[in-house]
């Protein structure tokens, strides 16, 4: 069936339309046939105006040289033309005009393109496309922020523009993002509530708002602070990823700033801001709880890191870089090995490799350099699939506690042996006494000439004065272990330390030039006066220093130094003082392996006879009975180091 040329040209005028373009169909005498309603909504003509008049004085304010245009045997050159065009009312615009032959046909279709409209679009695509660009460029709401606000105001003006962030749980807004010049109240930060306000409006309705001039009207009560800010005009469109995130707004000072223009171009920008939105915030809270476990992670005073497959650390908290002196760069990539080596470990086991083998926790009990215990753990973590890909170890300092385990065990030795001492002393020295006096008897006896002419009793003499010293080292240990079982109970006075110390020297003197040693004195004149019992402290430093000079080899050297240190802990607040004796020797050092008993009773290294192995233990105690410390630092071929701490306070 043949279609009628009245039905082609409504079919093609149709199509226009639905593109919102303005076409004409005129005959060979560009007279205009008909419209479609694009051209009646633009040009403003009924068809009953328009019909039959021609074209080119009708749309055309130099219809004219549109008549030439058209009429020559190639119209248009290039296909179209670019004239000014004339509505009903007067109002031109730039357009471009084409002109189409329709086939076996005496007519034609004109079609007008405002070129204004066309740079609109074009700008609307270009904003788009820049947002989307900034949109992928940064996730960094400040910085996608202040770049979209850039592009913006190369199509739209205004005085200030702002993200408000919609609270569902606590129903209101949030100021997220704002970009202005003015002195304003409504700061970053700021809520603000839904009801009231054109941007509660928007979120309530999920539709965009204008406000055309504060002055006139204020539609909702709560924008006449805007307008006591010096606003006059707002736009705002709803920002909706999902779910509504929020408003965004440009507010004027101008009235009626904001037109259907700009709202259109707004709506079409505000996907890529939603997005841009959407992502700032999901990556404000992955940092958020990136910060929070970093905190967390560097907060833990212990050492903790983090390996990767290869056994090699992927990241450190604070403590572990302080303790190794590495930066968070240097450590990256270190073995467990050299971790532990710069921390004063020489371990030639790892527990990563059981770890890995084992996908079970590890523990070890490590010893460092000077003495120092370590509790070392490695943890596996797994995948969902329950594949290793990384382990973490966590390194403990266990020193202080160990030596706290240990001095609260020697503690409670020395108050059992104390208890034992001074029920079974007395009871030993009953027939020690006796025995000495026997001897002494009988060797009073061995010096007769009768009993020395006899070959039978030549070696009697010897036994008995063997026996007799022998009773006799055995008194003096009893004498000991008596002194050291019972309380000193001597008289506590205000003393000065330095002084107590230069008496001290003064009795060991003889003793150190035998050996050809030199004691050194660095003594702090400032130290505060200390509330102590003067002969239980000689005995102290006595044994300490004399112990020093036995141990260091000749020609050594002792230093005694004094000073102020912290509160003792359990015994003092955090705002008193101590004052603290160091005793250093050049000697050999005690080996790592002894260092935690040199306290214990009958603990000794010198050769039988040579001591009782109550000299420190003594010295313990009388720390003790001070409410002070004691503490020794010492390295194999680097001597050893005392140091008693002793509260310094008033009667």
């Amino acid at each position: 069936m043949e279609v009628s040329a009245e039905s082609r040209s409504v079919s093609i005028l149709e199509v226009f339309d639905f593109l919102n373009t303005p076409a004409f169909v005129v005959d060979s005498c560009r007279s205009i046939v008909s419209l479609n309603p694009a051209a009646t909504r633009i040009f403003q003509f009924t068809p009953d105006e328009i019909a039959g008049r021609d074209i080119a004085g009708t749309i055309c304010p130099d219809g004219e040289s549109f008549r030439r245009a058209v009429y020559v045997p190639e119209p248009f050159p290039g296909n179209f033309l670019e004239t000014p065009c004339r509505k009903k009312s007067g109002e031109l615009f730039l357009a471009r005009v084409s002109l189409v032959p329709l086939a076996a046909e005496n007519r034609s279709v004109l079609i007008v393109q405002d070129i204004g409209h066309l740079q609109e679009k074009m700008k609307e695509t270009e904003l788009i496309s820049e947002l989307s660009g900034v949109v992928n460029s940064s996730l960094s709401i400040g910085t996608v922020f202040r770049i979209m606000m850039s592009e913006i105001r190369k199509f739209i003006d205004y005085d200030r523009g702002s993200i408000l962030l919609f609270n569902e749980k606590e129903n209101n807004l949030l100021i997220f993002a704002l970009d202005t010049g003015m002195k304003t109240t409504l700061k970053k930060g700021v809520k603000a509530p839904l009801d009231g306000t054109s941007a509660g409006w928007v979120i309530k309705n999920n539709r965009p708002w204008i406000n055309h001039d504060l002055g006139e009207q204020i539609a909702l009560p709560l924008d006449k602070k805007l307008f006591d800010e010096g606003i006059r005009s707002t736009i705002s469109i709803p920002l909706v990823q999902d779910k509504v995130l929020g408003v965004f707004n440009l507010d004027s000072t101008e009235p009626s700033k904001y037109s259907e223009r700009d709202l259109r171009l707004l709506l079409s920008v505000s996907k890529p801001i939603s997005i841009a939105l959407e992502n700032a915030l999901l990556f404000e809270e992955i940092s958020k709880e990136k910060k929070e476990w970093e905190r967390t992670f560097d907060a833990i005073t212990d050492m903790v890191w983090i390996e990767d497959g290869r056994q090699r650390v992927l990241r450190a908290n604070h403590t572990l870089l302080s303790k190794t002196e590495f930066s968070r760069v240097e450590i990256t990539d270190k073995s467990c090995g050299e971790v532990l080596a710069k921390i004063g470990i020489d371990s030639m086991k790892c527990l990563c490799s059981d770890t890995m083998s084992t996908k079970r926790p590890s523990f070890l009990e490590l010893n460092g350099r000077g003495g120092a215990i370590f509790h070392f753990w490695a943890y596996p973590l797994t995948d969902e699939e329950g594949q290793l890909y990384a382990i973490v170890h966590y390194l403990k300092d266990v020193t202080a506690q160990k030596r706290l385990e240990q001095q609260l065990i020697r503690s409670e030795k020395l108050a059992s042996l104390g208890t034992l001492v001074a029920g079974i002393a007395h009871e030993i020295n009953n027939p020690l006494g006796i025995i000495a006096g026997y001897s002494e008897a009988l060797l009073e006896r061995a010096r007769e000439m009768s009993l020395l002419k006899m070959k039978e009793f030549e070696d009697f003499p010897e036994y008995l004065e063997t026996i007799n010293n022998e009773m006799f080292r055995c008194k003096r240990i009893l004498k000991t272990l008596l002194e050291f079982a019972k309380p000193h109970g001597g008289t506590f006075r205000e003393l000065d330390i330095n002084e107590l110390i230069k008496e001290v020297i003064l009795l060991v003197h003889h003793k150190a030039a035998k050996f050809k040693h030199s004691i050194e004195c660095r003594l702090n004149r400032e130290l505060p006066k200390i509330y102590a019992d003067p002969g239980s402290l000689r005995q102290l430093f006595m044994n300490i220093i004399i112990n020093s000079l036995y141990f260091t080899p000749e020609g050594g050297s002792i230093i005694i130094a004094t000073g102020t240190g912290g509160a003792l802990p359990g015994h003092q607040s955090a705002a008193e003082e101590s004052i603290e004796v160091s005793i250093s020797d050049t000697g050999p050092g005690i080996p790592a392996g002894i260092i935690n008993r040199i306290f214990d009773p009958f603990f000794t290294t010198k050769p039988v006879g040579d001591g009782t192995g109550l000299g420190l233990a003594i010295c313990h105690k009388i720390v003790e009975e001070h409410s002070g410390g004691i503490s020794v630092e010492s390295e194999e071929g680097k001597g050893t180091r005392f140091i008693i701490r002793l509260p310094a306070k008033a009667a």
